[in-house]
């Protein structure tokens, strides 16, 4: 029953909406649709020859026909076009934009990150000098060791070449006692020149030649008084060591320095007990004699 109830309500709803529809297309076809009319609007202007005249009556063609025809009016000029400026014609404005107020809080930020700017601008000139000064040391290390490495080669090459000249002086001498020789000296006659104390491998021709541990000199036209005074050192170390002295005319040693020609070794300990020990030597004295002369004292280190 309810069912019904509703569905004739539904029915009367529908039925009202469209007799309203209806009626308001009704309204809008009678009062609100209608057409706008086709008529040209203005004034209509009478069709004459000039612009004076009197009467009501349209005159003869005749008569119009001899007066004469007006001027027809200039065809009106057509309006300019508007041309659009090109790209170069465009021109901006000449003047600058107002300056920009900066507050003060800005000014503080601004002013902060320019000093940010500056520290690690500091910092990193302040690493590259760093960098250079490191990189000039390190440079300065390598070529300060170069040139040590340098000269130890030199002072090895050095010592090669001292021992080789032994070796050689010593097979010379070996040689000479087998061969056929039968003088060597560097003055005039024949024999072998020398002292019968000398020793067979030395080249020398002057001095009383080298004793049991195979020390000598050499000082042209003097001779030694007693025996070559002996170094005294305490290491395990063993080589030949020359001496350059300088003699005065009284016999006594008044210089006694170390010299690389003929030496085979560089020890600074050996070097100085050599020169101590030639200060002590003391040779004949010769008033006629030059006021210095100088010679040779060989010391042969020995291993103890």
């Amino acid at each position: 029953m309810q069912k019904k109830k509703e569905n004739r309500f539904k029915s009367h709803g529908v039925v009202g909406t469209i007799i309203f529809h209806v009626i308001v297309l009704i309204f809008l076809m009678l009062f609100g649709l209608t057409s706008i009319p086709e008529e040209e609007e203005g004034i209509l202007v009478n069709l004459g020859d000039s612009r004076v005249g009197w009467g009501k009556q349209e005159p003869e063609k005749a008569e119009a026909a001899s007066n004469p025809k007006p001027v027809n009016p200039p065809p009106p000029t057509s309006k300019p076009k508007k041309v659009e400026p090109t790209k170069e014609q465009i021109k901006t404005q000449d003047y600058d934009d107002a300056p920009e107020v900066k507050s003060e809080e800005q000014k503080k930020k601004e002013k902060a990150e320019k000093k940010i700017k500056l520290e690690e601008r500091r910092k990193r000139e302040e690493q590259q000098r760093l960098k250079r000064e490191e990189d000039a040391r390190i440079k300065k290390v390598a070529e300060e060791k170069r040139r040590k490495e340098e000269e130890e080669r030199k002072r090895q090459e050095e010592i090669k070449r001292q021992k080789k000249a032994i070796n050689s002086n010593v097979s010379n001498a070996f040689g000479k006692s087998s061969g056929s020789s039968s003088s060597e000296g560097v003055n005039k006659g024949s024999g072998n020149q020398g002292y019968v104390t000398g020793d067979p491998n030395s080249r020398n021709y002057s001095g009383r030649g080298q004793g049991s541990k195979g020390d000598g000199f050499q000082l042209a036209g003097r001779s030694l008084k007693g025996s070559l005074p002996k170094p005294a050192y305490d290491i395990q170390e063993e080589g030949i060591v020359v001496v350059e002295i300088t003699v005065d005319r009284t016999g006594r040693v008044v210089s006694a320095k170390y010299t690389l020609k003929g030496s085979t070794t560089q020890n600074s300990r050996l070097k100085e007990a050599a020169e101590k020990a030639a200060l002590k030597a003391h040779f004949n004295a010769d008033p006629n004699a030059s006021a210095y002369v100088k010679g040779t004292i060989t010391y042969h280190f020995e291993l103890k």
